[in-house]
């Protein structure tokens, strides 16, 4: 049975199904709004997720699906930073699962599943449940047990 993922949790302790306990909040579309250098009249946060100290955001910069940025983001001096940001295409041409890469020893993933109410992931010989939001799109991060690894998460269903 695939385990519930939790957005955005973070350090000091953890879940039984690995994921961390905050010891901050997790990263919002309000902190992406904050702190992201997007013109708030213009951007749609259309979906973020975060472990830890480490956050991935998927961003429509001019609110009309045209060009998204896929956003690394990291908690530091107690707020949440931007790291990495790089396109990521159309919304429409988002693909069911992309492995977006390593936000320091956290892995993310993220696509589309229009219709669903959730999506399975695969990470660390896990399966972990992760929710579609009503943009049909769905965001994964998961800090590794092994920060050397080069497991990347897969959607399995």
């Amino acid at each position: 049975m695939p385990e519930p993922a939790q957005e955005g949790h973070s350090h000091s302790t953890s879940h039984a199904d690995g994921t961390n306990v905050p010891g901050h909040p997790a990263l919002s579309p309000a902190d992406v709004l904050a702190h992201g250098g997007w013109h708030p009249g213009y951007v749609r946060v259309l979906v973020v997720a975060s472990d830890g100290d480490y956050g991935f955001a998927l961003v429509d910069g001019n609110g009309d699906g045209a060009e998204l940025e896929a956003e690394a983001w990291l908690w530091d001096s107690g707020q949440w930073m931007p790291g990495s940001s790089s396109g990521a295409g159309p919304l429409d041409e988002v693909e069911s699962a992309r492995s977006g890469g390593e936000i320091g020893p956290a892995r993310y993933a993220y696509g589309r599943a229009p219709g669903r109410q959730a999506v399975t992931i695969g990470f660390e010989h896990r399966q972990h449940e992760v929710p579609v939001n009503q943009h049909g799109i769905w965001a994964f991060v998961k800090t590794a047990t092994d920060p050397g690894t080069s497991e990347v998460p897969i959607r399995a269903r």
